[in-house]
């Protein structure tokens, strides 16, 4: 992971305890971040699926952030199959 500019860049290859170093990095520097990307160009490939949790979690606490792969309705990965949500906001 790192900080381009105002976009955070991280890897979709996160285990859980990469998840919570991340967390742990983002609780200090969200209100400079505008936005979320994966290195990845489409990423297919998740190792944790608490990424999502906390994607989630970031959007809902700063919701103007943008974040391309859960602002889709539906997105398909290669190990987690097709995944759909509702967006609220």
């Amino acid at each position: 992971m790192y900080i381009d500019g105002d976009v955070l860049v991280i890897s979709s290859e996160m285990d859980v305890s990469d998840v919570e170093e991340l967390k742990n990095f983002i609780e200090s520097r969200l209100e400079f971040i505008e936005e979320i990307h994966f290195e990845e160009e489409a990423p297919e490939l998740f190792t944790s699926s608490s990424i999502f949790q906390l994607l989630f979690a970031i959007k809902k606490s700063k919701p103007e952030i943008k974040i391309p792969v859960i602002e889709k309705e539906c997105t398909l990965f290669k190990n987690l199959g097709t995944i759909q949500w509702i967006s609220n906001g």
